[in-house]
């Protein structure tokens, strides 16, 4: 037992090493003399491009290191860790975070999952020496109509003819490699087809790409049009067999949704370090300084939020290692909760920053610039509408929605909840596509809450009130799922069956948050935060329900102070940040 805990402990500080190096060499965001402080970072967006500074730095860094599998040569073993590090950079700079890093890891996830031994190492080396990738997802249904085109494969003699457009694509000019879906008729009337092709500037006539798109948010990206116009390649540029694009996009989806939405939670982590910034800089009688009770139920729901998102990701990014059948679901509830709670969060917070919150420059600039970036994480070929789908369905195939005792396996809840264990089984994504056989996270629920109402201390109460709340929320909608399973067969779907998908979301992240609460360590342990997280999230679902506990501000508020005075991040981890 020693040697593992010994190994795993190594494996933590390893982690930790790795992101201190990349938080010190991108520095102090507020130090103006840092050629990667907020200023620069805010000035290259108003060129709506990336920093090129922060773009050789994180070359010398080896960011694409992140996203190579270890077995080939590269640094990617768990998809939480991978989150971590981006969000380092996403902290900075969303834009840059998926204009440099994430774009080229969507790309990358489906050559992992099914690309031959040749395409793998490749893929791996042209990663490892700093070049970059780009996909052209296919659209599932419902869609997104910022992406709502295709493209066409028709065979030919010794490969195939490639015709259509996608209308947006991030970094196409810039990227050496090219993953594409196409629709291929003589492999089915829905048949899809992934290529895997060299980048738009090497990849031969009839390719071309359409002007740049300017975006509301993450405009430093480059999002432009591709064209391609009897363009023709060789069989060997298929990546999976003809006609098996779908399921090589399924495979990835679960891994992407998770992991780019966790990424995302430096962007907000920045919005709130930004108006607690602006709130100590206010005198006690102004009602944005921290004495005002509204700005400071705003600093520490705002905390909380991030918490709640927190505890939602690392379920979803572990569920990919060890809840594979699972993860669809559990991804596609990130995908679809974290963007409306982080945007609804910056919301609240730009009521105490005032006109401030629209500043482009200066020092509460990057508030701004965060508000725009948050909501374009909910966009994509598997954005909100998509996940929201898979949620139904989820709903519809499992209506028991776990086991009501909550008698699953102990050693899978732990690993499931622990921030810190890296005891993890490689990805599999052959088991990414196949149907979930029980729902692991609200299975766990009985058991935490059991655990709740025994716990001790200041916030015990209202910890135990808020889980049995909770409970509750779960028990009435297992049986308004149980209805709708049982309705006529041949009955339409009601559109109010989009409202269970609301719900289960909210009661998947409460089952988080009482999951690594009874895990955790630390403030993890404690049942404050817990609790006012709890709260937070039954709200959403009945506002009469539970209310927060009186001395919960105040203990959290003091949290967060802390961790603005000493540089750490307000996610799970308390990072330390820019030093």
């Amino acid at each position: 037992m020693t040697t593992v805990v010994n190994r795993a402990e190594a494996a933590e500080r390893a982690v930790q090493e790795r992101i201190a190096r990349l938080e010190h060499e991108l520095g102090d965001l507020d130090d103006p003399g840092n050629p990667l402080g907020a200023d620069h970072f805010l000035a290259a967006d108003g060129r709506q491009r990336l920093l090129p500074a922060a773009e050789r730095l994180l070359d010398e860094f080896g960011l694409n290191a992140e996203f190579v599998p270890c077995e080939l040569g590269g640094r990617l073993d768990r998809q939480d860790v991978l989150a971590r590090v981006l969000r380092a950079v996403f902290r900075r700079d969303a834009a840059l975070g998926l204009g440099y890093g994430m774009t080229s890891y969507l790309a990358a996830v489906t050559v992992w999952a099914d690309g031959t031994g040749q395409q793998r190492r490749e893929t791996a080396e042209l990663l490892l020496s700093g070049g970059r990738m780009a996909c052209a997802y296919p659209e599932p249904v419902p869609g997104n109509d910022f992406l709502h085109n295709r493209l066409t494969a028709s065979r030919e003699s010794g490969g195939y003819r490639l015709d259509g457009r996608k209308e947006a694509l991030n970094n196409a000019v810039r990227v050496d490699s090219l993953v594409v879906f196409a629709h291929t008729p003589e492999a089915g009337e829905d048949a899809q087809t992934a290529f895997l092709l060299p980048g738009p500037g090497a990849a031969g006539p009839g390719v071309s790409l359409l002007p740049r798109r300017r975006t509301s948010g993450i405009r430093g990206c480059v999002v432009q049009g591709l064209e391609l116009t009897g363009h023709r390649l060789g069989a060997d540029r298929l990546l999976g067999p003809e006609g098996g694009g779908a399921p090589i996009a399924e495979r990835a989806f679960p891994v992407t949704r998770s992991t780019g939405t966790s990424m995302a939670l430096g962007c907000a982590d920045t919005a709130l370090r930004t108006t607690v910034a602006f709130a100590r800089a206010h005198r006690s009688r102004s009602r944005a300084s921290l004495s005002s009770a509204r700005t400071r139920s705003a600093l520490v729901d705002a905390f909380t939020d991030l918490l709640v998102c927190d505890c939602l990701a690392l379920v979803a990014t572990r569920a990919v290692h060890l809840l594979p059948r699972e993860s669809r679901t559990l991804s596609a509830v990130v995908k679809y909760l974290l963007p409306t709670i982080l945007t609804e969060m910056v919301y609240d917070l730009s009521i105490v920053l005032g006109s401030e919150s629209y500043a482009t420059t200066g020092s509460y600039g990057l508030f701004q610039k965060a508000a725009r970036d948050l909501p374009m994480i909910g966009l994509g070929s598997a954005g909100t509408a998509a996940s929201r789908s898979a949620i139904v369905e989820h709903l519809l195939r499992t209506p028991e929605l776990g086991d009501p005792d909550g008698t699953g396996e102990a050693e899978v809840y732990a690993r499931l909840f622990s921030p810190h264990d890296p005891d993890l089984p490689p990805v599999r994504p052959e088991e990414l596509t196949l149907l979930a056989d029980g729902d692991t996270l609200l299975s766990s629920l009985p058991a935490t809450v059991r655990r709740a109402r025994g716990a001790r201390g200041e916030f015990a109460g209202s910890l135990g009130e808020a889980a049995d709340a909770l409970a509750t929320e779960l028990r009435l909608l297992r049986e308004d799922c149980a209805r709708v399973a049982a309705r006529p067969a041949g009955r339409d779907l009601s559109p109010r069956v989009y409202a269970l998908a609301d719900r289960y979301a909210l009661i998947a992240a409460g089952a988080a948050c009482l999951g690594v609460w009874r895990h955790g360590t630390g403030l993890l342990a404690e049942p404050a935060w817990a609790a006012m997280a709890l709260v937070r999230i039954v709200g959403r679902l009945d506002r009469t329900a539970v209310r927060a506990p009186e001395p919960g501000t105040e203990h959290l508020l003091t949290e967060v102070l802390d961790r603005f005075d000493d540089a750490r991040s307000y996610d799970l981890y308390a990072t330390p940040i820019g030093r």
